[in-house]
This record gives structure tokens, C-alpha cells and sequence, in this order.
């Protein structure tokens, strides 16, 4: 490289770089050229003059440099938003510990602005998120964020200082609503509505996972810390470590949705050969079998055995109805692979959830036979209320995944399914919506 033309890339003189290079050109010195244009980039790799010169001799791929600038802001605005999110957790709880429900007894161990507003400021940070990295039309990102607010505000107003069963079910109800909402803001501008809700579905399995590797590795950094300074003799105020863990909570929430989700694509075509997704489905593939053994031993074995258990006991009965959602979302994750060859390949993953649709069809029949019994023998409470709409719903939502799976053409069977899920999901939101707003007005 001569040091002319050194001298001159390291200078921001557009014309006389274009005078340059013709006179590389004549001289027979493109590639001392295209070392100086290298050098510069490595030395200032923002110049957009630089830049330029790079696409224009194909020193640098496009896309490759598109990239690292996409990723670049991808992770500099969600560390930006997930500061601010931290922030606004500590100040939402305040000095009581960041307690997502209320307290059973009256007692002030946590505060009602935390239970209340820390799933909306989650879906909210989220739909900033999205708005900000897709720039192009956002009107269904307000939208979403618009309903979010409207529904947190009602539960602001109806429940704050409240305690009991009604605010334990409401505080239950009203992060899965907004999840929801956050979920239609996001698949509203692409096709195939179905396939995209479950999509996101599987992704916020996905990102739940990965918020709790985030916050234990950063519950281990402050245990690490506090102990060192414990050993210097240093003492840590009790508020500050708690404040520390607040903030973690809320901070590492944003983290681990900008970790597994890609904001500038559909939630069907986000990358689905690597991390969690693949873990999750290697992980769903070794539990099936085993979910299987469990409910056989369950159903053929401790309810003759124990037949009146969950009718005289309420934990057996949510222990029974806790089963039955985990193995709604066991079916929804052992599907999430979008390589369609893959699941033709393997008849048996069909046949397995079509035997673990009908045995936790029949175990949902047990369960919602026993909370009419206590209905019956007990009366109606807000808990029995939920309960039983809830049983309804995954009864039909069971009787769905199986008639779709015996249904289904063999080489399509996966995305009929996914979209069958999906679907009859909608039944879940609106008894949570039920759940929200007409239970409080039945027992005021």
C-alpha cells in the first residue's frame, strides 16, 4: 500500500478518494487501493464513506455487514429496554420482595403494584421492543399495547389493597390474558394466523426457560458478591440486595426474549435447529414415553384405588389439574419442529399423542366429575368457579388434539395439529377474560 493513498483514505475527502481510485486504475494499483480501503475499515468501521467503498469493491458481503449492524442494535436497544424494565420493577415493589400475588392473609409482604403491573410492563417493554426493530408499520403493535394498558388499568382500579381467592385467581388470569394480547399484536400482520400463534407459543415456553437461566446465573453473581464482601467485613444492606434482585428479575425478562426471538421476522420462520428449541424438542421426545408410563399408573391404578381423593381433598384435585395443563403444553412443544419430512418419519410420535390425548381426556372426565361433586356438596366459590371452566375448556380442548390427529392427512398431520391448537386455544383466553371480569361481578 502506498502511502498516498493512505494518506488520503484516512482523510474524508470524497471526490479526491474517486480521483484516487481512477488513478489506481491507470497506474495498475486496485489492490494497494483495496488494502487502504481495508485498513480504514478495520481502523473506523462506522465510516459510512468507508463503507460505501467496501460494497463497491466487494471487500466486505452486504448481507454479512447488514448483519453485524442489525445484531448490533438488536442487542443495544433490548440491553436499553431491559435496564429500564429492571428499574421499573424496583420501583414497582418498592422494599417488599417482588411478590407476583397477592397475600393470602392481608398481611403486607408484598406490594399490589407489583402483582398488578408486572406482567403488563413485561408485554409492554416486549411490544416496544418489536415497534422499535420494525419500524415499518407498528399500528398492530400499538394496538396490542393499547388493550394491555385498558385491561391492566381495570384490574389497577378493581383489585388494588384486595387479598383472598378472587385476587389470587385474578392475579393468576391476568398475565396469561396479556400474554395473549401480546401474542395477537405480534402474529396480527402475518399469515396463517394459527400456525403463527403457536409459533409464539412454543417461543414463549422458550423464552420463559431462558429468563430463568438469565436470572440464576444472576442470582449467583449477587450471592458471589454478597458473600465477598461478607468475608471483607463489609456489610450489604438487606434493601439493597433486595432492590439488586428485583431488578434482576425484570432486566433479565426483556433479556430472554431478545435472546430467543427474532423481532424482524414471523414467529413461525424464527430459528427453530439451535438452542432451547432443540433442547426443548430433545427433552419433549425423552418425557412423552414417560408421561405416558404415568398416566397409565394414574388412571389404571390410584383412581380405583383411591377413587374419592380428589372429591374429599382439594390438593389431589389441583395436583390432577396442573397434570392436565403440563401435558397440553408437553403436546404443543413435541410438535414445535417445523421439518414436516421429520414427523412422517416417525409414526410413532403420532400414535404416542393420539394415546396421551385419550388418557388425559379420561383423566380430565375424573377431574371435572370431582369439582362438581364439591360444587354440589360444598357450594359455589370463586376458586370452584375458575376450576371448572377450566376443566370444560381442556376437555374440549383434548377432544380437539385427538379427532385432529386421527383426522389428519399422514403428510400433514404436524401443521394440522398445530393449527388445531391454536385455534381452540381462543376458548382458553376468553374464560380467562371470564375469569377477569364477570367472576368479580358474581361474588361482590
Amino acid at each position: 500500500m502506498t502511502s498516498s493513498y493512505k494518506d488520503l483514505t484516512t482523510q474524508n475527502d470524497v471526490p479526491g478518494l474517486e480521483r484516487l481510485y481512477r488513478q489506481a486504475e491507470i497506474d495498475g494499483e486496485i489492490s494497494a487501493f483495496k488494502d487502504a480501503i481495508e485498513h480504514c475499515i478495520k481502523e473506523q468501521p462506522e465510516d459510512p464513506l468507508f463503507l460505501a467503498w467496501a460494497y463497491r469493491l466487494d471487500l466486505l458481503p452486504t448481507a454479512n455487514i447488514e448483519q453485524t449492524h442489525s445484531q448490533r442494535r438488536h442487542w443495544q436497544v433490548a440491553i436499553g429496554i431491559s435496564i429500564a424494565l429492571g428499574i421499573l420493577f424496583v420501583l414497582l415493589a418498592g422494599n417488599k420482595p417482588p411478590l407476583p400475588f397477592p397475600d393470602m392473609e392481608g398481611e403486607t409482604k408484598g406490594r399490589p403494584h407489583f402483582w398488578l403491573g408486572w406482567s403488563p410492563f413485561v408485554a409492554l417493554a416486549m411490544l416496544a421492543f418489536m415497534a422499535i426493530q420494525n419500524r415499518i408499520d407498528v399500528r398492530h403493535y400499538g394496538i396490542a399495547g393499547i388493550a394491555i394498558s385498558v385491561i391492566a388499568t381495570i384490574m389497577a382500579f378493581s383489585f388494588w389493597n384486595q387479598t383472598g381467592h378472587l385476587a389470587i385467581l385474578v392475579a393468576l388470569h391476568l398475565p396469561f390474558v396479556i400474554w395473549a394480547l401480546l401474542g395477537g399484536g405480534i402474529i396480527k400482520p402475518h399469515k396463517n394466523l394459527a400456525i403463527q400463534f403457536h409459533a409464539f407459543s412454543v417461543k414463549s415456553v422458550e423464552t420463559i426457560l431462558t429468563g430463568g437461566i438469565y436470572f440464576g446465573t444472576g442470582m449467583i453473581f449477587l450471592m458471589l458478591t454478597y458473600g465477598i464482601f461478607q468475608a471483607l467485613g463489609i456489610e450489604i444492606a438487606e434493601g439493597i440486595m433486595l432492590k439488586a434482585v428485583t431488578w434482576n428479575l425484570g432486566a433479565t425478562m426483556l433479556l430472554a426474549f431478545a435472546s430467543v426471538y427474532d423481532p424482524t421476522t414471523s414467529p413461525a420462520a424464527q430459528n427453530w435447529t439451535s438452542g432451547l428449541t432443540r433442547l426443548l424438542g430433545i427433552l419433549t421426545r425423552l418425557l412423552l414415553p414417560l408421561t405416558l408410563v404415568v398416566l397409565v399408573i394414574y388412571i389404571f391404578y390410584f383412581i380405583p384405588a383411591y377413587f374419592w381423593r380428589p372429591f374429599e381433598e382439594r390438593e389431589v384435585l389441583i395436583v390432577y389439574n396442573a397434570t392436565i395443563m403440563a401435558i397440553l403444553v408437553l403436546i404443543a412443544l413435541a410438535i414445535a419442529d417445523t421439518d414436516t419430512q421429520t414427523h412422517q418419519k416417525q409414526p410413532l410420535l403420532r400414535h404416542a399423542l393420539r394415546i396421551l390425548g385419550i388418557l388425559t381426556g379420561l383423566l380430565n372426565i375424573y377431574a371435572l366429575a370431582a369439582i362438581i361433586y364439591r360444587i354440589n356438596a360444598y357450594g359455589i366459590t370463586p376458586n370452584r368457579y375458575a376450576v371448572i371452566g377450566w376443566n370444560v375448556i381442556t376437555l374440549l380442548m383434548l377432544t380437539v388434539i385427538v379427532i385432529a390427529i386421527w383426522r389428519a392427512q399422514e403428510d400433514i398431520w404436524t401443521q394440522t395439529l398445530r393449527e388445531s391448537i391454536a385455534r381452540v386455544s381462543i376458548l382458553s383466553i376468553i374464560w380467562a377474560l371470564a375469569v377477569l371480569f364477570i367472576l368479580p361481578l358474581s361474588f361482590h
